[in-house]
């Protein structure tokens, strides 16, 4: 009786070595995926960040280039009508003077 004893003892203390190492295992393997989850984490922020600055580069770069050719275009108006305004005044220069020249030597 005392060998059957001894011996479920022995079984007792086996089967609580392998939960013990059972355990062991799961913590380790737990540990593992919550390193490579948190990895994985990273490189998809990372990524996203990455996706994120280039789409605001390339949406600074046509925003620029849309105030440029704004610009130009301002530009080109605003000489468009000095030019006109110039040659206007061109134009009536002689008049001018012609009718000045009237009233001062008539």
């Amino acid at each position: 009786m005392e060998a059957q004893g001894e011996r479920l003892l022995q079984d007792l203390v086996t089967q609580e070595k392998n939960l013990v190492r059972k355990v062991e295992e799961a913590k380790a393997s737990a540990k593992a995926g919550v390193e490579a989850a948190v990895a994985e984490a990273a490189k998809v922020v990372g990524d996203a960040k990455a996706k994120a600055e280039a789409a605001a580069k390339r949406e600074l770069e046509a925003a620029t280039k849309e105030a440029e050719a704004a610009r130009e275009a301002i530009v080109k108006a605003a000489r468009e009508s000095a030019e006109a305004l110039n040659a206007k005044a061109s134009a009536n220069g002689g008049k001018a003077l012609t009718v000045v020249l009237e009233k001062v030597l008539p």
